[in-house]
């Protein structure tokens, strides 16, 4: 049998027969502890049992991918200088986590997390921390000796950690309440959710290694496939030969490298690149900005955007025309839904008409100019999908508009 068939055999006796937590008597001294060393991996004991634990040290100049670890100081620096608001927002004081884990499966009780990494800045370096537990009867010595519970207030870097590690982390870590001090409630920048804001309809795949490949300059060599590490940490408990593990530890210290990396290139981009991104991205940006009511920073993204033409800038000028409208710009807010409206597809593009009809008749006055709009907004209404309420609302705009024309020139109807 190949290597790979036994891991994914053992994958399935993962699902089958989670291993049961030894809770009767005190956890034992791991076996093995010399071929779990050779991996560069050190047994250390704690009151609650004992941790395999790495430590790796990286220099500030080391470079991931296309970023310089120590760029997140500059970006640090950039944030606290200034003056509108972002979650992305951080000062170099912060205490700041960079975290991942590897579990043997999505969710259950039969489900644990068996490797922590947190990377951490120091004064003169970066340090990662990897912690992993021999056994499941070790799991509270394991979540112990991370330290997650000696920060207050941390700030936790994250990739898809707060709606999974971080909830799977604090289930764990429940079920030794009655023993492990408390864990904080961290702040939580998940990097996935930030991703998601800045390059939707950008990119075909959200996966952490399609965004160091088209983002960050880094393409993963070698990499153990995510499926298999469940099997890998299995057969390495049962067999007492970590051989393996040894890549699911190089998986996990790029996925936190990849953070660091990946704060950095967007912090930027919500900042101060406006050079390196599609319009699409510069768009998304300015639409996150808009929606967290930061309304100069959208702007600017947004007008960065519609100086240049074409149906790739519709929706950076339909928000554009937004905020134009909000601001009493009126004139600016009609030409811009004027551009934006015959590129743009589906609901929005009637709203678009709409809006444009609502500000001739209210606030230009210009009534023949709102029945012509009201009648874009219905033709395009029945070329795409919209709800049933709005057409309805558009024929008793053009209906009201018709009768409000007939009332303001009453002679052209006798003629």
């Amino acid at each position: 049998m190949s290597f790979e068939n036994k891991l994914l055999q053992m994958k399935g006796m993962l699902k089958k027969k989670p291993v049961k937590k030894q809770t009767d008597k005190a956890a034992e001294r791991p076996l093995n502890e010399d071929k779990w060393n050779g991996i560069g991996l050190e047994l250390v004991e704690n009151k609650f049992g004992f941790v395999f634990r790495k430590k790796i040290i990286y220099p500030f100049d080391t470079k991931h991918g296309s970023v310089i670890l120590n760029e997140l100081e500059l970006v640090l620096k950039a944030w606290e200088n200034t003056d509108f608001d972002h979650p992305f927002k951080l000062s170099k004081q912060d205490p700041l986590v960079f975290f991942d884990t590897e579990t043997t499966g999505l969710s259950g009780t039969g489900a644990y997390i068996f490797l922590i990494g947190l990377l951490v800045k120091r004064s003169d370096h970066f340090e990662m921390m990897q912690y992993i537990m021999p056994d499941p009867s070790h799991e509270a010595a394991f979540l112990y000796e991370t330290g997650l519970w000696k920060t207050d207030d941390p700030i936790i870097f994250s990739y898809n950690g707060k709606s999974f590690d971080w909830p799977q982390l604090t289930s764990r870590w429940t079920m030794h309440r009655q023993i492990l001090p408390k864990l904080p409630v961290p702040r939580q920048i998940d990097l996935f959710h930030g991703t998601k804001r800045i390059w939707k309809n950008e990119l075909a795949r959200m996966k952490l290694s399609t965004i160091e490949e088209e983002k960050l300059g880094f393409t993963r060599q070698g990499d153990v496939p995510g499926y298999l590490i469940p099997a890998i940490y299995l057969d390495a408990v049962k067999s007492g030969f970590p051989d393996g593990l040894a890549k699911v530890l190089y998986h996990n210290e790029l996925d936190i490298l990849s953070l660091v990396s990946l704060y950095v290139v967007s912090s930027n981009l919500l900042m101060e690149d406006l050079e390196s991104e599609t319009s699409g991205a510069y768009t998304n940006i300015g639409k996150w900005y808009a929606d967290l009511k930061q309304f100069d920073q959208s702007a600017a993204y947004l007008e960065h955007v519609t100086a240049e033409r074409g149906a790739s800038t519709a929706l950076a000028r339909y928000l554009l025309a937004i905020q134009k409208k909000r601001a009493g710009q009126y004139e600016e807010a009609v030409q811009l839904f004027k551009e934006a409206a015959p590129h743009l597809r589906g609901s929005i593009e009637v709203e678009a008409w709409i809006h444009t009809a609502k500000l001739y008749e209210h606030q230009l006055r210009d009534l023949e100019q709102a029945i012509i709009m009201a009648g874009f907004a219905k033709q395009a209404s029945e070329h795409t999908h919209v709800r049933q309420s709005l057409v309805m609302d558009i024929v008793k705009r053009q209906s009201r508009l018709e009768e409000k024309k007939r009332k303001k020139n009453p002679k052209n109807e006798e003629d």
